[in-house]
């Protein structure tokens, strides 16, 4: 003979199973959570990376194409001056951009892209951002930045060069005391 279980028992079953079946859509509602904020800071990073790419291009493009803006001007030509004026104040504010988007202790790989592309701006266009009235366009915090993480590269001093004709044993002179 079969014997059935009780109805009480038999609710009590299913309780049990309700409360694991809850259990389980409610880890699954916080995994997905978890993912889509891990995808949407990617997807952020990426266009990140993706815009300062598009505008770098384009500066790079226009260095191209009007290679006089590359260097400080020396010339007295206003003109020149200028657009490279211009020219390098756009270079410095995209440089503040990538500084602005690399804040913050998630933006590691973002840094490592392109804190390189700040160095080499900073070596060609470093004498223009060290005019005092060029550098009150720029927030504080991205000058002091600047300054600590990029100084000013000092000139190498050649080593000095030893006269050869006053030196003992030059020219066959023997040393004093032979």
């Amino acid at each position: 003979m079969v014997a059935f279980v009780e109805g009480a028992e038999v609710m009590t079953m299913w309780t049990k199973v309700q409360i694991i079946a809850d259990t389980g859509a409610g880890i699954g509602i916080v995994l997905t959570l978890f993912y889509s904020i891990w995808s949407f800071r990617t997807t952020l990073r990426d266009s990140y990376y993706a815009e300062l790419d598009r505008v770098y291009f384009d500066l790079l493009r226009m260095g191209l194409e009007h290679p006089e803006l590359l260097d400080f001007p020396r010339s007295p030509d206003p003109g020149k001056a200028r657009e490279y004026d211009l020219y390098a104040f756009m270079v410095w504010n995209f440089v503040e951009t990538v500084y602005d988007r690399c804040q913050g202790w998630s933006k590691r790989r973002l840094r490592e892209t392109w804190y390189p592309v700040i160095a080499a701006e900073n070596a060609r266009h470093r004498d223009w951002f060290n005019v005092p009235q060029n550098r009150l366009k720029f927030k504080e915090p991205f000058c002091r930045f600047i300054d600590a993480h990029y100084p000013m590269p000092t000139p190498v001093k050649p080593p000095p060069v030893k006269d050869r004709s006053a030196s003992p044993g030059a020219r066959g002179s023997a040393h004093p005391g032979s």
